[in-house]
């Protein structure tokens, strides 16, 4: 773990208080613990003996692991190290499919989710969408509240089969409990497509 996470290396939080989800920053990587430092607003979400869930990108993938807040002390949390860990993927984000239909606000655009990822998703729809332009998207994961953002195309296709178009897109002012919900969402349909 100590090679993995070190100093100043931005890590998001989610405790059992999902209200308090964060990203961190790493101010200490010792064999047996991490500080990790948070802004104060969230501070309270977190007490000691108290389960976490912890996601960073490293250099293989994202890595994932739970652990426990062993001390607490003004915006800083000491979280005991973990030997059980896990690389969610070789990509930052995996992508995982998403069969539900989602409306583009303010075109009042219906279209078809295909796939997402913590970055962004890929959808289906009859309009030709504009690469130049941010559309207001909302929708919904398994148990989650509804999480609102904007869907920047990056890639557009044409499917030759039906007329319609393949945007690929990325997620832009997705709050951050938002991301870790997604991530989270991503992994654990990760983990149930591999344990099939």
């Amino acid at each position: 773990m100590k090679t993995l996470l070190k100093k100043n290396q931005a890590v998001s939080i989610l405790p059992e208080d999902v209200q308090g989800a964060t990203t961190g920053k790493v101010i200490k990587s010792l064999k047996d613990y991490l500080e990790i430092e948070i802004s104060e607003p969230e501070i309270s979400c977190y007490k000691e003996g108290c389960s976490v869930e912890l996601f960073s990108p490293a250099q293989e993938g994202m890595l994932y692991f739970e652990s426990v807040v062993e001390n607490i002390q003004d915006n800083i949390l000491k979280i005991k190290s973990s030997d059980n860990y896990e690389i969610l993927q070789r990509r930052e984000y995996t992508r995982i499919p998403l069969d539900r239909n989602i409306k583009l606000k303010d075109e009042d655009i219906n279209c078809h989710c295909i796939d997402i990822s913590a970055g962004g998703m890929k959808i289906e729809t009859e309009k030709k969408l504009d690469t130049e332009k941010d559309y207001t998207i909302s929708f919904t994961l398994e148990g989650s509240a509804t999480i609102n953002c904007y869907l920047r195309p990056i890639r557009i296709t044409k499917n030759k089969e039906n007329g319609k178009y393949i945007v690929s897109g990325r997620f832009v002012l997705l709050k951050n409990i938002d991301k870790i919900a997604v991530v989270q969402y991503c992994f654990k349909k990760e983990a149930e497509n591999k344990n099939k």
